[in-house]
């Protein structure tokens, strides 16, 4: 099942950015947030993606996002 909220910040609405298929099923999908840019493949475990169990050391506060340094600007 793919999830639309953020494993990173748990803002809802991730973009697919590519799909993965085979025999034109789709086997797995890239999502993006646009709030926080984390990236992350649906088939990935839950202890990586699902807020619920990805541990909180690699959270970020979507409420102020200013607050962490930028290391990659566009």
């Amino acid at each position: 099942m793919t999830t639309t909220v953020c494993g990173r910040c748990k803002s809802s609405g991730a973009v697919t950015d590519h799909q993965g298929r085979q025999d034109g099923a789709v086997v797995w999908t890239i999502l993006r947030c646009p709030t926080c840019n984390f990236s992350w493949r649906d088939s990935e475990p839950a202890r990586a993606i699902d807020p619920a169990v990805r541990s909180a050391d690699f959270a970020v506060d979507a409420g102020d996002l200013q607050r962490y340094p930028k290391i990659l600007q566009q």
